[in-house]
Order: C-alpha cells, then sequence, then structure tokens
C-alpha cells in the first residue's frame, strides 16, 4: 500500500461529470471485499485501518456526488 500520502489530503475530484466519477467510485467500491481480504492477509494493521479510512472517504463522496446528481 501507498503510505506516503496523508489521508486527510486525498480528494476525489467530481469535475464536470459527476455521472462518471460516481460510476467509477461505484466500480471501486466492488474491489473493497477482495481488497481488505488480501490486506488482512499480507499487510499491517496500519494498512487495514489506512484502506478503511479511504473506505469512509469514498463512500461521503458518494453521497455529495449522489446528493448533486437529484439537485441537478
Amino acid at each position: 500500500m501507498e503510505n506516503n500520502k496523508n489521508p486527510e489530503e486525498l480528494t476525489i475530484e467530481i469535475g464536470t461529470d459527476g455521472k462518471e466519477a460516481y460510476a467509477t467510485l461505484v466500480e471501486w467500491v466492488k474491489t473493497v471485499p477482495k481488497t481488505m481480504n488480501e490486506i488482512k492477509q499480507n499487510g499491517t494493521e496500519e494498512d487495514l485501518k489506512a484502506y478503511q479510512l479511504q473506505i469512509k472517504m469514498v463512500l461521503e463522496k458518494l453521497k455529495t456526488i449522489e446528493q448533486n446528481l437529484k439537485n441537478n
């Protein structure tokens, strides 16, 4: 896992096509179970916590994009 970025600095740009961003994030979420299993088997507790934080951030971004799409 890449540990050189501060999780608070990670951002996901919505850009001009919110639907495309939403679809991309949905596809990423589908990979979560497999990735979590790989981290549990091969990573550290720190890696797992960092990935869980990323999941939380992506889910928050999905909610934001979904709300923006509904309002437009």
